[in-house]
């Protein structure tokens, strides 16, 4: 999967998915600078409590002493005004005060509430919108994507890049609007106090850049790696879960359990690199942001003690105390900073699969087929997986109501023969059509709409069996259900079950055996009432019972329809009104069954394989 573009441009496309949430995050931000004004005025009120109330209360006690007091250089009359001037002054101050924390008290908490309620609404709603985006792309992925990629890549992907992703979401929308409006506010008010304390308490700014800007690659580097460990390890546990019939009879576990216990290690070992470069990174940053404040604390001292700067004690000390509430948000966002980069990796994770190619969409001219009415033609079909060569020049037609068997070797691209009639993949040379129709040239809805497949491996979901069955015509009556379930000889055992139709099959319709699930699968092929049959291998797994059975529903459902039946086993292809033998990419030979074995070739050798020569019967 290509990469897509820088952090910065993976960031920011993070971030345009909060886009249809704008008055949202319009709110998470108003509330966030209004909180964050409301801390830094909190923080100011230091000011006016000691230049206000503190330190002219203690000026006018000493005026009293003195008025009380004998031998006074100063007239009592002006004595007695400075006091009553101080008086006033606090009184004034007091009231301040007293109504500003009347009005903290009453907006900082709901002020709060709004912010951090706005905030994971949006998270919530980004989380949801990504891995709804995410999923939605792995279903129109090409059939081709999936079977190059492992699904514990797509799981690892689906879940916990996407919750990593949407951290990031978190962190920008939330923890840094706050900490970076409180950085703001507390700014805006120390330049408005003292511009050149200000310009001091900023010097620790460019060397906390410096290290933010060498550990968050770092961090990033080492994300990245991490990441794709935990696509190693969520692989291993899904393929614990497939094969744990396997594992059990091999008596394999602690042999899976040690492979499991070296993934998780390595993903340790990962892990720490990325906790290491962000508590080095951490360190420094609060490192320098302390040498700041001590040289904050130093200056101010200094510029009192000298009375320069027009500074106050009461304004040194609401200085101070507003310098560490920015300090504190600048060092989270700092923090905030190295876990963005710590997340993007899994950002960029997220975006190699959205942006990677869909199916062909359908040629503007597509036409819609609602029945099959001549056949379909295979007309010199090439098709290869890489270098491996698997169809090279196929000719085969099939005639409408016709049923054609395919019989080869393994591996001699029968499968992929039906794939590319499904345009799973698309022919690299050659045409196939319905009708005389490229069915490049029809839509694939349409395509697909005509044609149902039974594969070897019977998939059901998890849900009951009725779910199972309505699956590819969900409006199907419950009568026109049980039609197609006696005609693929499924309805006796369903009647036979607790629940009936409504018994749960359990994951991959573990529940049933393997004859009742492929005869669910013919029944809901049934249902479907296709005008092209494909048959892939449908009873090569299964035992003599069942495949009597099986065989029966295949014949019901192939009744009036265009056939193409795969199978390994001989006798099931006997009776197709044509068999296609198919060697070495292309169709060697194709004839009924005593056409075929009067020949010297492939079929005849398979043939005398599987049966006596004499009787006909298995050997």
């Amino acid at each position: 999967m290509a990469p897509t573009g820088g952090a910065l441009a993976r960031l920011w496309r993070l971030l345009a998915y909060g886009k249809p949430y704008w008055p949202w995050i319009a709110l998470t931000v108003l509330a966030s600078l209004l909180y964050a004004g409301g801390l830094t005025g909190r923080a100011y009120l230091l000011r006016p409590l000691l230049d206000g109330i503190v330190l002219p209360s203690a000026e006018a006690s000493s005026l009293t002493e003195a008025i009380e007091g004998a031998d006074l250089e100063t007239p009592p009359e002006q004595l007695e005004a400075q006091r009553a001037a101080l008086e006033a002054r606090v009184e004034e101050s007091w009231r301040f005060v007293m109504w500003a924390v009347v009005l903290l008290v009453c907006a900082m908490p709901p002020l709060r509430f709004a912010r951090d309620y706005a905030r994971e609404w949006v998270m919530t709603r980004l989380l949801v919108d990504l891995q709804l985006e995410l999923s939605g792309k792995l279903l129109r992925l090409p059939l081709g994507r999936h079977q190059a990629e492992r699904r514990g890549d797509y799981v690892a992907r689906m879940l916990n890049d996407t919750a990593i992703a949407n951290r990031t979401q978190g962190l920008v929308f939330g923890d840094a609007v706050q900490h970076v409006m409180q950085v703001l506010a507390a700014i805006g008010v120390m330049f408005w106090m003292n511009w050149r304390l200000a310009l001091v308490a900023l010097g620790a700014a460019p060397p906390i850049g410096m290290v933010l800007g060498v550990f968050g690659g770092r961090v990033r580097r080492a994300a990245g790696a991490r990441q794709r460990q935990v696509t190693e390890v969520v692989q291993r546990v899904v393929q614990v879960l497939a094969g744990i019939k396997v594992i059990k009879a091999f008596r394999a576990e602690r042999l899976e359990q040690a492979a499991l216990s070296r993934e998780l290690a390595r993903y340790f070992r990962r892990s720490l690199r990325v906790v290491r470069n962000r508590v080095l990174s951490r360190m420094l940053v609060e490192l320098v942001s302390q040498v700041g404040f001590l040289a904050v604390v130093l200056v101010g001292v200094f510029m009192v003690l000298r009375e320069q700067w027009s500074l106050s004690v009461g304004q040194l000390s609401a200085f101070l105390f507003i310098a560490a509430m920015s300090y504190r948000p600048m060092n989270s966002l700092s923090r905030l900073y190295n876990s963005v980069q710590d997340a993007l990796p899994a950002a960029e994770r997220v975006f190699q699969v959205v942006d990677t190619d869909e199916e062909q969409v359908d040629h503007p001219d597509a036409v819609t087929l609602e029945r099959v009415v001549d056949g379909i033609r295979f007309r010199d079909v090439h098709f290869s997986y890489g270098r491996e060569r698997v169809l090279a020049g196929v000719d085969l037609e099939i005639h409408a109501g016709e049923v054609v068997a395919l019989v080869g070797r393994t591996g001699s691209g029968k499968t992929t023969l039906t794939d590319l009639l499904l345009r799973f993949h698309e022919p690299q040379r050659g045409t196939i059509e319905l009708d005389g129709v490229d069915i490049r040239r029809i839509r694939r809805d349409s395509l697909r709409e005509l044609v149902a497949i039974v594969t070897q491996e019977p998939f059901l979901f998890d849900g009951t069996l009725l779910q199972n069955l309505r699956y590819g015509r969900p409006d199907a009556s419950f009568e026109e259900i049980r039609e197609a379930a006696r005609a693929a000889n499924a309805d006796a055992f369903i009647q036979e079950l607790p629940e009936g139709y409504g018994t749960a099959v359990g994951d991959l319709g573990v529940r049933l055996s393997g004859g009742q699930r492929q005869r669910v699968t013919i029944a809901r092929a049934i249902l479907r009432d296709p005008q092209v049959l494909i048959f892939d291998e449908a009873t090569s797994a299964l035992d003599s019972k069942s495949e009597r059975l099986v065989q029966e529903a295949i014949w019901n459902l192939m009744k009036g329809r265009s056939v193409l039946l795969i199978a390994h086993r001989l006798a099931t292809v006997k009776a197709a009104g044509r068999i296609a033998v198919l060697e070495g990419g292309r169709i060697a030979a194709i004839g009924t069954h005593d056409e075929l074995m009067e020949r010297d070739g492939l079929y005849r050798e398979l043939a005398e394989l599987q049966f006596d020569e004499g009787d006909g019967k298995p050997a």
